[in-house]
């Protein structure tokens, strides 16, 4: 079938030349196949009505106006690699109006909320251990939890106190982590070599009882099972910890250029979503230190 032909050459140059992430590929990927399926039998699948079309769909099924940018993202570099074989004259994605982005606010935990979080697994325990020391890492360092599971040993130095991750696009970047986690994790490299680590170590840092490599879903459902126990009610994923981060450090003073090259966001316009955190430090300051402020507050 042509389609499923177009699909695979497109996962292979996304692969081989295109240099994406797994996750990228496999996103995009799933973005073709679901467009293909909702196109099945259509004279033209790969005109301006049917991309117009599935958007609508999705938009029925109740996804964001986030998601239908990732998504047409993901069809635009499809038809783009369709143009550059020759199988298409024009990318119908050029000619969508792209909705406008909602001002979201990205969810995150307070400082109570957080120790309790770092608090709950039971570190008495090889396995409880092994979850405080990855919690503690993504939200000091802010990564992305597919950073956090792809971390090997040799990305460690700890010595010096810092750790290498590979991001989005395979860039790298290097992350500090502070003495008492430095401190953990020595403890923790050595209850992974006697616990987790089997018949042969496959260098990564985070490993499952069984010796393999923990992945992003099984990590999801640690931070939710935590988050139960210790009767957090809020909607908490791993990213919320990367969220958590980043506005904690904001409302303690750090500027947006030093976050951004810890968050490894390419653009700053993209960390700049988490100044929503200083409307309250503002407030409080003006309170404190506004002449008219002060003046009445002494009236009272």
């Amino acid at each position: 079938m042509e389609k499923d032909k177009h699909t695979k050459a497109f996962e292979s140059f996304l692969k081989y030349e295109y240099s994406a992430s797994s996750n990228t590929v496999e996103a995009y990927v799933h973005d073709v196949k679901d467009f293909h399926q909702f196109t099945a039998g259509r004279d033209d699948p790969y005109s301006l009505k049917e991309v117009i079309g599935f958007m609508t769909e999705l938009r029925i099924r109740g996804n964001s106006v986030e998601t239908l940018l990732r998504r047409l993202s993901g069809l635009s570099t499809f038809f783009d690699f369709l143009i550059k074989e020759k199988e298409l004259k024009v990318n119908p994605v050029t000619l969508v109006t792209k909705p406008k982005k909602w001002e979201k606010l990205p969810a995150f935990l307070d400082f109570s909320e957080v120790d309790e979080l770092l608090r709950a697994p039971d570190v008495s325990t090889h396995l409880g251990f092994r979850d405080q020391i990855m919690l503690e890492t993504m939200y000091s360092s802010g990564i992305r939890v597919s950073e956090l599971v792809n971390i090997k040993l040799n990305d460690i130095d700890m010595k010096r106190g810092i750790f290498k991750v590979t991001g989005k696009g395979s860039k790298q970047r290097i992350v500090p982590f502070y003495e008492s986690l430095r401190e953990k994790m020595e403890s923790y490299l050595t209850v992974r070599k006697e616990y987790f680590v089997k018949e042969s170590d496959n260098g990564y840092l985070f490993l499952s009882r069984t010796g393999n490599k923990i992945d992003r879903e099984y990590f999801w459902m640690l931070v939710k099972k935590y988050c139960e126990k210790t009767g957090i009610k809020k909607h908490v994923s791993p990213h919320t910890l990367r969220h958590s981060f980043a506005t904690h450090m904001l409302t303690n003073g750090a500027d947006l250029r030093t976050i951004q090259l810890f968050l490894g966001h390419s653009d700053l316009s993209t960390t700049e979503i988490y100044t929503h955190v200083t409307t309250d430090k503002a407030r409080n300051i003006m309170n404190e230190c506004h002449p008219r402020f002060s003046r009445n507050r002494g009236k009272q």
